[in-house]
């Protein structure tokens, strides 16, 4: 499994055991404690056990995705993997009008890209830039972080004595600087850095205008953030702010492109 993923379970487990330690000495003593610890330690890893498995299958039947037989969207998720060098993950369409995407999988050899329909009526280097940025997330090997943080959050989210704790741990396991390293070596892959920019600008400005209803969680799979950041559902979004995104995309537009095979973290 990976280290990240059980980084960020483990730490969950401790500061639960630890909180049902805490209430159990403060009631009942030591005694208590070791009690009530252990309740909270084995209802904590049956929330673990659940967030794997709603972490991927879940996802993509909450989602209503479908595979994709589309010869061109599949040739070029073909050229992106190669280019981001990883197997090439099964592609799934999703039937929404808005543009957006986001990638799933334990590892890189399970790995799979969803895109919307929307995001298919762009131009082919706009939707090579958004395949290509998937990449950079399945290769980086973010998906399983992604996918376990977002499926155990939205459980602690829908009980109301624990949504407090859910804006913790979505931001414990998730950063911002994954997006902009997604759009940065999305763009080697791509070598189309404008492209990338222009991709990015219009999936936002179709976001704002056509809000999805739903868990403000789920927003940190996507490429954009799809959901209303009203209130404390902001808190939620682990996405930076889009004109920082696209202003660092168009610079390198002018700096010239490295070579798309430099390994990550040069």
């Amino acid at each position: 499994m990976d280290l990240r993923v059980l980084g960020f379970l483990g730490m969950f487990t401790i500061v639960f055991s630890a909180m049902g330690a805490l209430i159990g000495f403060l009631f009942l003593g030591v005694f208590g404690a070791i009690i009530v610890s252990g309740v909270f330690f084995v209802i904590t890893l049956i929330i673990d056990f659940m967030s794997i498995l709603r972490s991927q299958k879940p996802i993509l039947r909450r989602f209503h995705a479908k595979e994709s037989d589309d010869e061109k969207l599949n040739k070029i998720v073909e050229e992106m993997a190669l280019n981001a060098r990883v197997p090439k993950p099964k592609v799934y369409i999703l039937q929404m009008d808005i543009p957006n995407s986001f990638s799933l999988g334990k590892n890189k050899k399970k790995a799979s890209v969803c895109i919307t329909e929307g995001a298919l009526s762009m131009n082919k280097n706009e939707i090579k830039n958004i395949i290509a940025h998937e990449m950079f997330h399945i290769a980086n090997e973010d998906t399983y972080i992604q996918s376990v943080a977002v499926a155990l959050t939205n459980m602690l989210r829908s009980t109301f004595i624990l949504r407090p704790f859910a804006v913790f741990f979505i931001r414990l396991a998730l950063s911002d600087v994954r997006e902009y390293k997604a759009d940065y070596y999305g763009t080697r892959y791509s070598r189309k850095p404008l492209d990338m920019a222009s991709a990015i600008k219009k999936m936002s400005e179709v976001a704002l205008q056509n809000r999805m209803e739903g868990s403000p969680v789920f927003s940190n799979l996507w490429m954009v953030n799809p959901y209303k950041r009203t209130g404390l559902s902001g808190l939620y979004s682990t996405h930076p702010p889009t004109a920082r995104r696209v202003n660092r995309v168009e610079s390198m537009g002018h700096e010239g492109m490295p070579e798309p095979f430099e390994m990550i973290g040069d």
